[in-house]
Parts: C-alpha cells; sequence; structure tokens
C-alpha cells in the first residue's frame, strides 16, 4: 500500500512541471514592453519565453530584468524580444512588484539572474521554466 501511495505522489510531482509552448506563442502587449523594444544598429536579440502549465506561475506576470532593468511584464506562454546592446547582458526574472493581489507580494518569485554575452546581430534565446522548486531563467535553444 505504501509502495502505491509513493508512486502515485511521485507520478502526480513528475506531472507538476512546466511544458514548453507550441509553435503559437503570442507576442506580450506592447504596454508590457517596457524597455529594448526597438531594434537599433548594431544591438543584438534576446528572446524570452515563458513555459505553460499550473507550476509557471500562472496567474500572476514574471517580470523581466535585463541589466537590473525592468524590461517587460510577460504572461504563461508568451515570449517577448528585447533588442540590446552587444556586450555582457545580465538577464534575470522576478515576481512582478506592479502586479495586483497576492502577485505584487512577489510569493515564490525571488529574482533569478544569469549573464551572457552577446554580439552584434546575434540572437540568443531564454526560457522560464518552473516545477516544485519555483520558476526559473535558463538559456535555451528554441
Amino acid at each position: 500500500m505504501r509502495s502505491i501511495i509513493f508512486l502515485a505522489a511521485a507520478a502526480l510531482l513528475a506531472g507538476c512541471a512546466t511544458s514548453q509552448p507550441g509553435t503559437n506563442v503570442s507576442a506580450i502587449p506592447s504596454d508590457r514592453q517596457l524597455a529594448y523594444g526597438q531594434k537599433l544598429p548594431g544591438s543584438a536579440e534576446i528572446v524570452v519565453t515563458r513555459d505553460e502549465g499550473w507550476f509557471a506561475g500562472g496567474g500572476c506576470y514574471v517580470a523581466v530584468l535585463i541589466d537590473g532593468q525592468l524590461s517587460a511584464r510577460i504572461d504563461v506562454g508568451e515570449r517577448a524580444v528585447f533588442y540590446v546592446p552587444a556586450g555582457r547582458r545580465i538577464i534575470g526574472m522576478s515576481g512582478d512588484a506592479s502586479g495586483q493581489g497576492l502577485c505584487a507580494m512577489q510569493v515564490g518569485q525571488p529574482l533569478k539572474e544569469t549573464s551572457t554575452r552577446v554580439d552584434s546581430g546575434e540572437v540568443q534565446r531564454f526560457r522560464i521554466s518552473g516545477d516544485t522548486n519555483g520558476l526559473d531563467i535558463r538559456p535555451s535553444s528554441t
């Protein structure tokens, strides 16, 4: 009996991870693109996609930060494109302090960052995904 309960719990937790959105990922609305939305000569492109699923923090936006600057508010299953100056960049995500109710408290969404170096004309992709440990942002091949 204990082994059945253990297997059921393991199956439930394994199914709790987020899933990568399909090909119909929607771009964030322009009113939630707060910085780096205009392509400039010599810029690099950073694409951030947020997963779908319950553990993706549904119901609350996630703040996307570039070099510490709030650059977008992104929802589940959305994608944001940023045109940044070439060089070393810090890409981060956290709870959305501009959200409503509990979302503004940033519960379970502490600041998480990763660094990268981008060259002029280069495209780099990042993915916001989650599991029972919360949301995270990492480099992605898609």
